[in-house]
């Protein structure tokens, strides 16, 4: 029988939402997808009747709860191919889990010790292992990613040695869309004696998935992102590996015994499981599961890639889009990131939201990927279960017009007159020869790329100016800026507070409005760095 997107989609009541006034078409399912109804109805007959604390009670409503949060476990264990609840962890997402390893195998690194990541690692992933090198005194290390968006296997067995402690890899990139050789490296960090973690964020949800296949020693994923409830997610772990490790919290549940001077901890999966659980979402999570498995994960997985291979094609025939990872043909997961030529990806999300369609735009928590790329940020279409062939063309017909709706977009009522002015006649954009600093933007969340070039002279901005490969609107502000900052006292510009919401008398979108900030943020800090500096 063949995969039925629309059918499914009369289980996702929120897809009749209308948006702007334009059917809802959800292309953001990389970071969250929707909850059917199969799955919400949980929360209902949990809370209306069965509500009790699980493990801790002797009636019935206690004993109905543990039951019914014991066997999500058992569904997770059964989706992700783990012998047993023992090796399943329920925690709030994949960062959790992540995290919930990176500190229990902290005990057993040293400055002797190497970690070795990807270049198209989450920063949930990034930014845990960094950590844990500061502490330990190990040293992390990259696999590159090649131009067309996989990893370097043959650098990889040159950087994975016997100095290796452990290797972690996503399973799918959530940029490129690449699906990772995770069998094959866990094999080689098996082969030097490392652990092998997998970050499975976007690829539990999209494909099957079988832990013991792969010889995972530990496996992350979200509720949020497959069909699930968000606030929980889940870590895979090989039994003997989840016994000797340390828990990451302390508490109740998690104990067997307590006197005032010592404790033991509690059996698998709960002794890392501390306090009062998330009870209603590890259910509903147990039925998440449930509802793709029903759908089937091998048809899952091709239903993406049908969408995905379709639009790979048409964006491949515009000279004018870039598209990134692997390319028309080969293997991926149901998301495509890409770039339209002259158009941020903050606008095209803009301009896209008015038509309905919700895309993500940005650096996708993967800031060290984009810098490979070297782009500020990229648009992300990603697909789900619901998604169909319109969905694409939909967003088509915008990429289409993008470039040519930009203009007036700017020129709205919902911008100040001064946003398009700005834009069109950008004032003092360039660097300076010789300036006093300069402080980049490069590092703000949203994916905007530019710097403030400032010459000082006897404590007052003589001269600013800006570079950036920032979205439409915070190039304007950045340019606004430049000009209303020139001759102001260093000490004025550390105390900014609302000084562009106030020349815009408000007048811009909420969904905008870090994209209007951001450029005021960026200049404030840098005057008060320079204020702390000349001041001490």
């Amino acid at each position: 029988m063949s995969f039925d997107a629309e059918a499914i989609r009369a289980d996702f009541p929120v897809l009749d939402r209308r948006v702007n006034g334009h059917p809802l078409t959800y292309l953001d399912n990389a970071a969250t997808t929707h909850t059917p109804r199969q799955v919400y109805d949980v929360f209902e007959e949990f809370y209306a009747g069965y509500n009790a604390n699980v493990h801790r009670g002797i009636h019935e409503l206690s004993h109905e709860a543990s039951l019914a949060y014991e066997r999500a476990h058992d569904r997770v264990a059964d989706f992700l191919g783990a012998d047993g609840r023992e090796e399943v962890v329920f925690t709030k997402n994949t960062t959790e889990s992540i995290n919930l390893v990176a500190y229990g195998l902290s005990r057993h690194l040293d400055e002797d010790d190497e970690i070795v990541a990807t270049e198209m690692d989450h920063h949930a992933s990034l930014v845990t292992w960094q950590q844990i090198a500061k502490r330990t005194g190990a040293t992390v290390r990259h696999i590159p990613v090649t131009t067309d968006g996989h990893l370097d296997m043959e650098v990889a067995s040159d950087i994975v040695t016997d100095d290796t402690a452990v290797l972690c890899t996503p399973h799918v990139s959530n940029v490129l869309g690449s699906v990772n050789p995770v069998a094959d490296l866990a094999a080689l960090a098996h082969d030097h004696d490392a652990y092998a973690i997998v970050d499975g964020a976007q690829s539990a949800p999209t494909r099957p998935v079988d832990v013991e296949a792969m010889d995972a020693d530990f496996f992350a994923f979200s509720g949020h992102k497959l069909a699930g409830p968000t606030g929980i997610g889940g870590l895979y772990g090989k039994r003997e590996l989840l016994e000797d490790l340390d828990p990451f919290l302390f508490g109740g549940e998690m104990i067997r015994n307590v006197t005032l001077t010592d404790s033991t901890w509690n059996g698998l999966p709960w002794k890392f499981e501390a306090g009062t659980p998330p009870i209603a979402e590890g259910i509903a999570l147990g039925a998440a599961v449930d509802y793709l498995a029903e759908l089937g994960m091998d048809a899952v997985r091709d239903h993406e890639n049908d969408l995905a291979q379709y639009l790979l094609r048409e964006l491949a025939d515009r000279e004018f889009v870039r598209a990134y990872g692997p390319g028309v043909g080969e293997e991926r997961t149901g998301l495509v990131s890409f770039n339209v030529e002259g158009v941020h990806g903050h606008d095209l999300s803009s301009l896209l939201n008015d038509r309905g369609i919700a895309i993500r735009a940005g650096d996708h928590c993967t800031q060290p990927l984009h810098d490979r790329l070297d782009i500020p940020g990229s648009a992300r279409a990603s697909f789900y279960v619901y998604n169909t062939c319109a969905d694409v063309d939909r967003l088509l017909e915008v990429v289409d017009s993008a470039r040519d709706d930009l203009d007036a977009y700017l020129a709205s009522d919902r911008y100040h007159d001064s946003i398009s002015d700005h834009y069109h006649r950008p004032r003092s954009s360039g660097a300076l020869t010789d300036p006093t600093f300069v402080k980049s933007s490069e590092e703000t969340t949203c994916g905007d790329d530019g710097e403030f070039h400032v010459t000082i002279t006897d404590g007052r901005i003589e001269e600013i100016a800006f570079e950036s490969r920032s979205c439409a609107v915070s190039r304007a502000v950045a340019s606004l800026l430049s000009e209303d900052l020139e001759g102001m006292a260093v000490e004025a510009v550390a105390d900014l507070d609302g000084h562009v919401a106030r020349a815009l008398d408000g007048q811009y979108p909420d969904l905008r409005r870090e994209c209007v900030e951001g450029p005021e943020d960026v200049i404030r800090e840098a005057a008060r760095e320079y204020v702390e500096e000349y001041s001490a």
